[in-house]
């Protein structure tokens, strides 16, 4: 690649080929470009740990395939494909293992109020209050919820990865504002007269 070329402005199909010539620079900046996202989608099939090794092993199965790609302008699209199937195998496997091995240093992460961490303060409840009201989304929302505000992805890298119309996108962007918007919603507190009412 020439010195006054500037990777990061190319298109994903213009790095795939320079990558497939053997530029490790252009498959790091498409690496780079879908990494927050591949993280996401692994997320979606496994815990933060797995989701790691998830991205690592999606982002070299991609790189040694990168010859078969039949469609370089949807290299976005492809990495998706490759990570969902990875995430799932590797989900599986997990799943397989803890039936097998009981983890002693779970059960008393999960029964030892002492191992429990400390609670942080106003800031850190709500932060988490916010997280669990998106964990409650259905997944086709609360991906794209991640995506676009925890990653600050643009939506037509969205749509590229996804695989999907960016008015579908947008759309379930909508939506997800939509229901977020429902769960964290106050429960409102009845007045001392609905309180009376409801006892009698």
């Amino acid at each position: 690649m020439t010195a006054d070329i500037i990777p990061e402005k190319l298109p994903d199909e213009m790095l795939v080929g320079l990558a497939i010539l053997g530029d490790l620079r252009s498959f790091d900046v498409l690496a780079m470009r879908y990494r927050a996202a591949v993280f996401r989608v692994a997320q979606v099939h496994a815990n933060k740990e797995l989701a790691e090794d998830i991205v690592q092993e999606s982002l070299l199965i991609a790189f040694k395939a990168l010859p078969t790609i039949e469609e370089p302008a949807k290299f976005g699209s492809w990495l998706y494909a490759i990570t969902r199937h990875a995430a799932i195998r590797t989900s599986q496997q997990a799943r397989n293992e803890s039936q097998r091995l009981v983890d002693l240093d779970e059960i008393l992460l999960e029964n030892s109020t002492a191992l429990a961490r400390p609670f942080g303060g106003e800031d850190v409840f709500e932060t988490a209050w916010v997280r669990a009201a998106i964990d409650e989304l259905d997944a086709e929302y609360r991906l794209i919820l991640q995506l676009r505000f925890y990653d600050e992805l643009a939506l037509k890298r969205i749509a590229t990865f996804l695989s999907l119309p960016l008015t579908t996108v947008k759309w379930r962007l909508h939506r997800a504002k939509q229901l977020l918007k429902e769960k964290l919603k106050p429960t409102p507190v009845p007045t001392k007269r609905e309180r009376v009412l409801q006892k009698r």
